[in-house]
């Protein structure tokens, strides 16, 4: 499989780029990479649940493709939020997931991976969960609000894995911890979380707490 995650200074998405230059920076990602870019799937996220399966054209919005044909990549942006990447050798299926702190509290991702075990014959032994670079607990201070809609995900967790209290009485969350959790439940245990958060990397991320417009990737196609 072909799969990664992009960073600055190239956006692949946002509200501050031509739409003229974010296609031709997905396509050259694709050309760098050696994915099929005329197949290309990039779903309409608007911090849901619901998710494509491979190229199957869909008007509603989306925010992960599961991937179970060859020759298929599809993408899915993030500046902050959660992307992550899920794959099954034996099956060999995968899926790209974002989760902001809606979708983690929708459980996007557990969600994801369990259409994939109880549709797609993946084992959560089996399963490998890459957890991408956003914003991290350092930096994502929240509502009470946002924090208990979260925990309700994982219900048997101690909040003090995921959330610490600040002296302001705000909380500040870890959604890659959260995500990580949720698959945990599931029983997959091969999960690999990049620490970098995205507002602290400057130089590197792109941050939407920062004001900024470009977007990183999260991709995947199967080969």
């Amino acid at each position: 499989m072909i799969h990664g995650f992009t960073g600055k200074p190239i956006s692949l998405g946002g509200p501050g780029f031509a739409q003229e230059e974010i296609q031709a920076n997905r396509q050259e990602l694709c050309k760098q990479v050696g994915m099929n870019g005329a197949q290309l799937v990039v779903p309409q996220q608007k911090h849901t649940d619901q998710v494509r399966l491979n190229g199957t054209p869909c008007e509603n919005a989306a925010d992960a493709v599961i991937l179970t044909e060859v020759d298929i990549p599809a993408l899915v942006q993030v500046a902050d939020c959660v992307p992550i990447i899920l794959y099954e050798p034996e099956q060999h299926i995968g899926a790209v997931i974002h989760a902001g702190w809606r979708g983690t509290a929708q459980a996007i991702t557990a969600k994801v991976a369990s259409q994939l075990i109880d549709h797609h014959g993946a084992k959560p032994k089996r399963l490998i969960a890459i957890i991408g670079p956003s914003i991290g607990g350092c930096c994502y201070e929240v509502s009470t609000e946002v924090s208990e809609a979260v925990a309700e995900t994982i219900p048997n967790q101690p909040s003090h894995l995921y959330q610490t209290m600040q002296a302001n009485d705000k909380p500040k969350i870890d959604l890659k911890r959260v995500n990580q959790l949720q698959l945990q439940a599931l029983g997959v245990e091969q999960i690999e979380l990049i620490e970098a958060c995205t507002q602290c990397s400057t130089d590197h991320l792109w941050s939407y707490r920062r004001n900024e417009n470009g977007r990183q990737v999260a991709f995947l196609q199967l080969l």
